[in-house]
């Protein structure tokens, strides 16, 4: 029909241009604004937006009216969030500066469009097939991958820990030549965020290792390598570690799937497979990355100026402000933090980090943490369980998801907008449990795998939840997931599939 092949070209062409629009983050394209919002945030919206009108005309009324008690209720969280929100008691963080129109743009943006899309993809199963989704991961791996190694060779790629747009000094080639700090060659191409490439090439490659198995193409092979090298010149823990810890996932998997099945080994997958993987993780253990985390874990918390905790014992609370910003590079404290909470806000606080383990203190994650922890503390509203401080807040991501959402929205806020995935996650692992024979394939593990894996990375390192094209990932391969369980349980078959 008309009407499916419309939304099929509205979802192909919004999810092969998350990464062309991820690269235009880091350009002047990103400040282009058409009534208010972001031109890359508007393309979003009406993609989205107009699938799912035209979802709507198809679907039973009982659907529509799901969704729009889904809506009514996001609706009504976001007036009595706000409500909540607006009584923070902003002497405790004056960097807070609520205002309603940009909380609730932002969590229907980040959090509710995502779940739009999962609404398309679910109530279109008949236009969205696994050798659709298969399809666009191929282009996506490809797209990310290729251009990661190929900004590398030509060294226009930008630095992976670098906030600006720094170019790389040297390639995969030379790099092995360079004697300085290790985070100066990793590299993230065009792209804008390390950390959320990282979580999206870490959701990708389940599916390309079972590409791999099920075509067995040498483009496979190729596409599997380009996509493990390119994690491990991204040089992020995520990226690299999970490349190898992946790939031996899913060879186990491989195994377990043959002996429960009695099936033959398929020994060209399993040779080339073994053969690339091993090849690529020699590759990162003698790579700079590598290197560089073995030196990272030398790192010595000994105590170098011991007047610094001499002077803790009798110091006078007036001088705390001195004290504490006097020895902050002995007690491991960032400046940045000492200037988002200042001392003379939070003696108290600050008096107890300079006292405690300094290897805490040097943990960024921890600190931040810490500090929005503290202000909750101080802010002393029970609301704010429920209901949240809010996006407006304006704290810095803690990097760990769950957390960050929970002190922006509250429990009522991750029930509502994170909630859905786990619901979605937990039916589809009862459904496949339910009709166990018919799973046990390396393509529902590894279907399981993708976004298993999103939801896990979002808790050690964050960068998934609140953060728009990891999302948008997350919901692909959810889409993809319930696709496959559905698949198994009507009983098709897949000639292709052992």
């Amino acid at each position: 029909m008309k009407r499916d092949k419309i939304i099929k070209i509205l979802i192909t062409i919004l999810l092969i241009q998350l990464p062309f629009l991820d690269m235009l983050r880091t350009t002047a394209f990103k400040d282009i604004e058409i009534f208010g919002i972001t031109l890359i945030e508007l393309v979003n919206i009406m993609l989205i937006g107009i699938a799912l009108i035209l979802t709507l005309t198809k679907v039973k009324l009982k659907e529509i009216l799901k969704l729009g008690i889904y809506l009514a209720v996001a609706g009504l969280y976001i007036y009595l969030h706000y409500q909540n929100i607006i009584k923070f008691d902003t002497n405790i963080f004056p960097q807070a500066d609520f205002n309603l129109i940009t909380e609730t743009f932002y969590i229907l943006r980040v959090y509710v469009l995502p779940l739009m899309l999962l609404y398309v993809l679910l109530h279109n199963k008949d236009i969205f097939n696994k050798e659709y989704y298969f399809k666009i991961i191929k282009w996506i791996i490809g797209i990310i991958s290729f251009s990661i190694i190929a900004l590398n060779i030509i060294k226009l790629s930008y630095i992976s820990y670098n906030s600006t747009h720094n170019h790389i000094l040297y390639n995969m080639f030379d790099y092995f030549l360079y004697q300085g700090d290790y985070k100066q060659l990793a590299s993230r191409g065009f792209f804008d965020s390390a950390n959320e490439l990282s979580a999206i090439l870490f959701m990708l490659l389940p599916i390309n290792i079972y590409l791999l198995y099920k075509e067995g193409k040498k483009f496979n092979i190729v596409l599997y390598v380009a996509q493990f090298l390119a994690m491990v010149l991204l040089g992020t823990r995520t990226a690299a570690f999970g490349a190898a810890i992946i790939s031996v996932v899913a060879l186990v998997c491989y195994g377990l799937v043959i002996l429960i099945k009695k099936d033959k080994i398929n020994k060209w997958f399993l040779t080339t497979f073994s053969i690339a993987a091993l090849a690529c993780t020699a590759y990162m253990c003698i790579s700079p990355f590598m290197m560089g985390r073995l030196n990272d874990g030398n790192y010595s918390f000994a105590v170098k100026d011991q007047q610094a905790y001499t002077d803790l014992e009798d110091v006078d609370e007036k001088d705390i402000d001195a004290l504490i910003n006097k020895y902050k590079y002995e007690y491991l404290i960032n400046e940045y933090f000492l200037e988002m909470y200042p001392v003379s806000g939070d003696k108290e606080f600050w008096l107890e980090c300079a006292k405690r383990d300094k290897a805490l203190n040097n943990d960024s994650r921890k600190m931040k943490t810490d500090i929005l922890t503290r202000i909750a503390e101080r802010n002393d509203n029970p609301n704010d369980k429920i209901f949240g401080l809010g996006y407006t807040l304006n704290f810095i991501d803690l990097e760990r998801d769950y957390y960050y959402q929970y002190y922006l929205f509250g429990i009522a806020g991750l029930l509502l907008f994170i909630g859905p995935y786990f619901y979605l996650l937990i039916k589809n692992i009862i459904i496949a449990l339910m009709n166990f024979k018919k799973n046990v394939s390396l393509k529902t593990a590894c279907c399981f795998m993708s976004p298993m894996l999103g939801m896990l990375i979002a808790y050690y390192s964050g960068h998934v939840f609140g953060w728009v094209s990891p999302m948008m990932y997350l919901v692909m391969f959810f889409g993809l997931l319930t696709y496959v369980v559905y698949e198994n349980v009507k009983g098709k078959e897949d000639k292709n599939e052992k």
